[in-house]
């Protein structure tokens, strides 16, 4: 053992301990020097082993004293822990292996000894390793008599490292702990700070603050080790008479803990919340008179994408499809069709949008107007139904036509197959919590003036009703005036989950 000075330091880290689990320790007679094994608190065991010097013998711990036992949330170091040079170190319990020497040591010098085991010990949980005791390790001794008037109480501490060589306190540290409360059972309540000095642990004149002058116990201390790496450590009591008072009874009320730490880490910002996802869906009416809304929204949608994200941050996945048909260069290169039946492989028989082949159904009058690029309605039910939504992601579809919402316009207006069509598409999209944006271009519908705006109106009032009962917002081509971006900031932000929906 090399020869060293106090090393007595504060704590330099914040440190979370976890003391070994001893609540089922108990001596159990004919236990000198025989291993037991204790519960480390990190899944493995530490051994402890009682025993004396050589010169001493063993002795009845029931003359005034009490055999070792487990003190679980042991008193005195629960009220010392944490405290003075500990206040860094934190613990849900402080556990201890407790006892008290006879009241008949009389003799010049008494001595027993508790020799630890770390083989079994895993010390990989605190960055070390397994079976071997080291820096993460915390070995401590509290209510030890300081020598002013029951006597005196010093700890030797030696050990064995991994490979069988002599242990060196050259690089450990103490830290003791801070007064403890006096207690109905103790006329004296532990304040004298310890040293380590030399691998030799004893009681100091310096209180802990607040700690009573010429305390006759010590603290909790706690050695901690270094990263040598122990495989076992004895620790040796010796326990000798006051030189001016030597009849006093010299009765040693001990505690031992073993703890291992974790280093804490320090407290960090909370993450800022992760954008809400959000599904947008553009679907386009792909009649020819709907070119110019396709050409003026794939130019501007980046634009407007990235203003949006200040207004309003989504984790945002927009997708664009057509009705029926598709517009070259343009953001719109799939249809509704396509990439639900191949993308999101749904059977092509539960799709409601409808092909020229199915005009064959249609009266003569009915194929006149019919265009199934223009099933506004039937394209909303088809997305809200059967579009691969992300899990958790509010659900928005923005339909742009500029006709009436089943296969175009009749010869008369807009008509009760719309207004079905229209009731259906509500219907469903509230069902599955799809919002529905909608926008209206500019179309001709009579050389008759009046009879022209009338459907204009009509045809208005129901893509507003279909935004409206859908928690959706309404556009027309007088919003795009100024250009589409205005427009295209204004869905994304309404199919947020936290956006107002249309009163």
């Amino acid at each position: 053992m090399s020869q060293t000075t106090s090393t007595q330091s504060s704590s330099p880290e914040e440190l979370d301990l976890v003391f070994w689990e001893t609540s089922e320790y108990k001596w159990v007679s004919g236990d000198w020097d025989k291993w037991r094994y204790i519960p480390d608190g990190l899944g493995g065991e530490i051994g402890i082993r009682f025993g004396v010097s050589s010169g001493f013998k063993p002795f009845p711990w029931n003359q005034g004293g009490v055999a070792p036992f487990g003190s679980v949330k042991d008193s005195t170091g629960a009220a010392s822990f944490g405290k003075h040079e500990q206040a860094g170190m934190a613990s849900a319990s402080v556990n201890a292996v407790r006892m008290q020497a006879n009241s008949s040591f009389t003799h010049a010098q008494d001595n027993f000894t508790i020799e630890l085991d770390f083989s079994r010990y895993k010390g990989s949980k605190v960055g070390g390793k397994d079976g071997v005791a080291g820096e993460s390790t915390l070995v401590g001794v509290s209510d030890i008599y300081s020598g002013h008037t029951h006597g005196k109480t010093t700890v030797t501490i030696t050990g064995t490292l991994t490979d069988g060589s002599a242990a060196s306190p050259a690089g450990w540290k103490l830290v003791n702990g801070g007064v403890a409360p006096a207690s109905k059972a103790s006329f004296d309540a532990p304040s004298a700070e310890l040293s380590l000095a030399n691998g030799v642990l004893q009681g100091t004149d310096t209180p802990a603050p607040g700690g009573k002058a010429k305390s006759t116990n010590c603290v909790m201390g706690l050695v901690r080790l270094d990263a040598a790496g122990y495989k076992t450590l004895l620790l040796r009591y010796d326990i000798f008479p006051v030189p001016h008072n030597p009849g006093v009874q010299r009765i040693d009320n001990s505690g031992l803990y073993v703890a291992s730490a974790f280093p804490r880490k320090p407290p960090q910002p909370p993450e800022p919340p992760k954008p809400p996802p959000v599904d947008l869906v553009v679907v386009i009416d792909t009649s020819v008179s709907m070119r110019d809304e396709a050409d003026a929204l794939s130019q501007t949608i980046e634009a407007a994408i990235a203003a949006a994200k200040t207004k309003c941050p989504s984790d945002l996945r927009v997708t664009y499809l057509g009705i029926e048909g598709t517009f070259k260069k343009t953001r719109f290169e799939t249809t509704v069709r396509d990439y639900l039946t191949q993308t999101a492989k749904v059977d092509a028989s539960l799709l409601r949008g409808r092909t020229n082949a199915d005009s064959a159904s249609l009266t003569d009058e009915q194929k006149k107007v019919f265009d199934p690029r223009e099933d506004g309605a039937r394209a909303i039910e088809d997305v809200a139904a059967h579009f691969d939504w992300r899990p958790g992601a509010a659900r928005s579809v923005f339909f742009l036509g500029d006709e009436a919402l089943e296969g175009g316009v009749s010869v008369q207006g807009q008509d009760q197959e719309d207004i079905e069509a229209a009731d259906r598409a509500i219907e469903l999209a509230t069902k599955t919590g799809t919002r529905v944006h909608t926008y209206l271009g500019t179309s001709k519908f009579s050389s008759d003036a009046k009879k022209h705006e009338r459907i204009v109106k009509e045809i208005q009032a129901e893509f507003a009703r279909v935004a409206r009962e859908t928690g959706g917002k309404s556009f027309t081509s007088t919003d795009a005036q100024s250009g589409f971006q205005a427009v295209l900031e204004e869905v994304i932000c309404g199919s947020s989950p936290s956006a107002t929906t249309t009163p």
